[in-house]
């Protein structure tokens, strides 16, 4: 390249460097390492309402007083949105250092939006997105939340893979405070749906004259009150993901006959409207209660049963699965930790033995409250579940505390055997029925014998 070409090439690298730098949506300045300006494009003549000979070689802080530039040249680090006003207008800019051979010499700041009124916009769209993010993540669980390993755990959790492969209708069984939505949750993050809604459905908490409305929704003018152009239902909502229908046994039977519709043809109608909504909607369905008993009182319809029924999950109560207690424990204090601003680390191993002979009628809800409430009204990074004042456990406790004298192990090994014992008797001697009296696993009822030489 001969010295004509070479210059033609850095007129045309310097004019298109002035079309990048001199554009519309965005000002710079610069200054050298004295807070001279040597460079400054359009966008901020415009606003300074002057021309480049007026600006270039004066000082910045004549030019804005408010630009606090000069301050990068010492401090030779950036600064990222930071708000400069002048000329009645606000700027969010950055400002950053000019470096030679290791040396500052000399600044820059850069409009990040051509004016305020775009920055707000922008920053309310990603705080929008990003709560809308976090609340996704943070109210789905996912398999990792399903914490046990004792064998009736890693049926659930088997069966919960096996669930999340299919679209098939699920229903979820157990008593209450056993995590059922949980497992509904981890089953929906880990199919094919993921990325659809998850909406859940209290139909116990719902008052039964707006039960059709919110699982159906309903057309413009449906009725007097009707909000303006209709309302979708829940399943409408959940459209291209799932819907958890919990507490499904205290639903009305008039409602069960309009859902029992839904399940067949997978559309719904809403109230007031002449024409019905497809849907592509996986429905769970999850209770407390005993439905086969139900249905022989006739207070839940046998063909809806059979419905939901395609798959089932019943989850294990917590007496049923005692030996997951302390990895319980574990998880549920560090969820505490973080809600109320906690640092408690762990519960003593007596208080665990204590409360392993807990009956835990109210399940793992019960456990955290229990936990929740511990961790507040102890001083101790490690709880001792008998320092604090824990109702209903009491009662149960005072029992195993009784014969102390013997010591700790002792009380409760003397407990352990006497409990074991009285169920043998009554049973007379059949293990698989004293094993369902103490609500206890065969294999763990046959362990203990052995150890407490019985």
């Amino acid at each position: 390249m001969n010295a004509a070409d070479s210059r033609c090439c850095d007129a045309q690298f310097d004019a298109r460097l002035k079309m990048i730098l001199d554009n519309p949506f965005e000002g710079s300045i610069a200054i050298d390492e004295n807070g001279s300006i040597f460079f400054v494009n359009s966008f901020f003549l415009e606003i300074l309402n002057c021309v480049e000979g007026e600006v270039v070689g004066k000082k910045i802080w004549d030019v804005i007083p408010s630009c606090r530039l000069f301050e990068t040249v010492g401090q030779g680090y950036s600064i990222w949105g930071e708000t400069l006003k002048f000329n009645s207008r606000e700027f969010l800019v950055a400002r950053f250092p000019l470096k030679s051979g290791g040396k500052t010499v000399g600044a820059v700041v850069k409009t990040l939006f051509p004016d305020q009124t775009i920055t707000k916009e922008i920053v309310h769209k990603l705080s929008r997105q990003v709560k809308t993010e976090n609340c996704m993540k943070s109210t789905l669980c996912t398999c990792r939340d399903i914490i046990g390993e004792t064998p009736p755990m890693l049926y659930v959790k088997k069966l919960a893979r096996r669930a999340s492969r299919t679209s098939s209708t699920l229903l979820i069984t157990g008593e209450s405070g056993t995590g059922k939505e949980v497992i509904a949750q981890a089953i929906h993050t880990r199919s094919v749906r993921r990325e659809g809604p998850f909406i859940s459905v209290n139909c116990g908490a719902i008052p039964e004259n707006l039960l059709e409305s919110e699982l159906f929704g309903y057309a413009d003018g449906a009725f007097t009150g009707a909000k303006k152009g209709g309302k979708p239902g829940k399943f409408e909502l959940a459209d291209g993901g799932t819907i958890l229908l919990d507490e499904i046994g205290d639903m009305p039977l008039y409602m069960q006959v309009k859902l029992l519709r839904v399940l067949q043809d997978r559309e719904v109608w809403r109230i007031g409207s002449t024409v019905p909504t497809k849907l592509d909607v996986r429905v769970m369905a999850s209770t407390h209660n005993d439905l086969v008993q139900l249905v022989k009182e006739k207070k839940f319809r046998e063909d809806l049963y059979y419905r939901l029924n395609v798959l089932e999950i019943n989850m294990p109560a917590l007496r049923e699965r005692i030996e997951d207690l302390p990895m319980l424990i574990d998880t549920l204090i560090q969820r505490i930790n973080r809600k109320i601003g906690a640092d408690a680390t762990g519960v003593s191993q007596e208080s665990i033995e204590i409360m392993k002979m807990y009956s835990w009628p109210g399940n793992v809800r019960e456990l955290e409250n229990r936990l929740e409430q511990a961790i507040n009204w102890s001083d101790d990074h490690i709880i001792n579940i008998r320092s604090v004042p824990i109702r209903p456990l009491e009662k149960e406790l005072t029992n195993v505390m009784v014969n102390m004298g013997a010591g700790f192990r002792g009380c409760i090994r003397g407990t352990e055997r006497e409990l074991i014992v009285n169920a043998l008797e009554k049973t007379r001697g059949n293990k698989t029925q004293a094993a369902r009296m103490l609500n206890m696993q065969r294999s763990v009822l046959y362990k203990k014998i052995d150890k407490l030489n019985i």
